[in-house]
């Protein structure tokens, strides 16, 4: 008696999901399988993805929460590099009134033990001497205060070098200039920022505090861009 098993050869799709109109990279963009919605990926900090399929036809569905919904039908009977552009959701609703004042939050969670800055909510804000902050601004955030007479800031009660400060993976060692007055962050440049209070990944090494990891924008190589401010002592410039 002969038993036969037999086994579909699976193939891989990855790349990267981008906006359409600047080219920025799109993190955390959700990619379906329409014939099977239980196979779903997100795509990293850097917009990548990666699934692996048997071979067959495919739709791919992509989404993304500021973006309009793309479908891509595939032919998959090898290893493919598909590459996604999403175009900005624009879309007009409905007018609704609200009443009682309105409350912008600064930031989300859609990580567990993390804090997700909106960076737009961030340039809202009102600020010493009008310069937008990062690091002050998650001050305002539960469980971490100021230090007194010091640039640092403290996470639940630790100490300000219990804390790690990444720029694109880059630890950064002082946060500020003058005594806090002047930010090392250009807030113009700035992509998203995540504050991990606890259950910190591993990725990130050992801290007893906080992380803060910040990402800045790749720039728009689409469009050449131009913003900045000037304030009373300082200004910015940052060129796309």
């Amino acid at each position: 008696m002969s038993v036969f098993t037999y086994a579909q050869k699976s193939y891989t799709i990855n790349g990267i999901v981008k906006d359409k109109d600047t080219g920025e990279r799109i993190a955390g963009a959700t990619i379906k399988v329409k014939e099977n919605p239980e196979i779903t990926v997100e795509t990293n900090e850097y917009g990548f993805y990666s699934l692996s399929l048997p071979e067959n036809d495919y739709t791919l569905i992509i989404s993304h929460n500021k973006h309009k919904e793309e479908n891509k039908s595939i032919h998959l009977n090898e290893a493919l590099k598909i590459d996604l552009a999403l175009a900005k959701d624009d879309t007009l609703i409905e007018e609704v009134a609200l009443k009682g004042k309105e409350k912008t939050a600064i930031s989300q969670r859609n990580k567990m033990g993390a804090d997700v800055l909106d960076i737009q909510s961030i340039a809202k804000l009102p600020v010493l001497f009008g310069e937008r902050d990062v690091i002050k601004t998650i001050q305002f955030l539960p469980g971490i205060s100021s230090q007194e007479g010091r640039t640092g800031f403290s996470v639940r009660g630790g100490e300000p070098d219990q804390n790690l400060i990444l720029l694109d993976e880059a630890p950064v060692f002082n946060n500020s200039h003058l005594l806090g007055f002047f930010s090392t962050f250009n807030n113009d440049a700035l992509k998203d920022v995540t504050v991990y209070k606890g259950n910190m990944p591993s990725q990130y090494g050992g801290r007893l505090s906080s992380i803060i990891d910040v990402k800045m924008k790749d720039g728009n190589n689409e469009n050449f861009g131009v913003s900045g401010g000037i304030g009373l002592i300082s200004s910015r410039l940052t060129v796309e």
